[in-house]
């Protein structure tokens, strides 16, 4: 198989898609909501792609966004630096959030985040748990 860089040929295309998708002002809008429903400020506070990605990468916040809609739904928060304690932290999220009401279709794996393989993916996830905690009478 050739080693060739990423970002060529139909990898490339589909990789520009993704990230062609990815909408700052969806961010800006799921970050406020985040920062609501927790009381505490989002690590990274640029927005974009990359900075999103920072600010979500551990778990650390989607547990405490999953508590805070559904309290005790993550017992143990990771703080751990270590990536297979991160990607647990964005696992405890996934299941409370399918457990929530967010259809399986609007979830993301865990690599989609983690790897920063689809961030828009992200998004869509947090976007439907939103309007899924709205319906269930969340108020923030």
């Amino acid at each position: 198989m050739a080693n060739r860089p990423s970002g060529y040929g139909l990898s490339g295309e589909l990789e520009g898609k993704k990230h062609a998708k990815y909408d700052i002002d969806v961010e800006r809008e799921v970050r406020q909501w985040m920062e609501r429903c927790t009381g505490r400020p989002l690590p990274v506070q640029d927005v974009g792609e990359d900075n999103f990605h920072a600010a979500l990468k551990d778990g650390v916040e989607l547990c405490h966004l999953a508590n805070a809609l559904q309290p005790g739904s993550v017992k143990k928060i990771n703080s751990s630096k270590m990536p297979f304690k991160q990607m647990e932290n964005i696992g405890y999220f996934l299941d409370m959030a399918v457990a929530y009401g967010v259809p399986s279709l609007y979830s993301f794996q865990t690599v989609d985040l983690f790897e920063k393989q689809n961030m828009f993916q992200v998004l869509v996830c947090l976007r439907t748990l939103r309007t899924t905690a709205e319906k269930k009478g969340f108020k923030v």
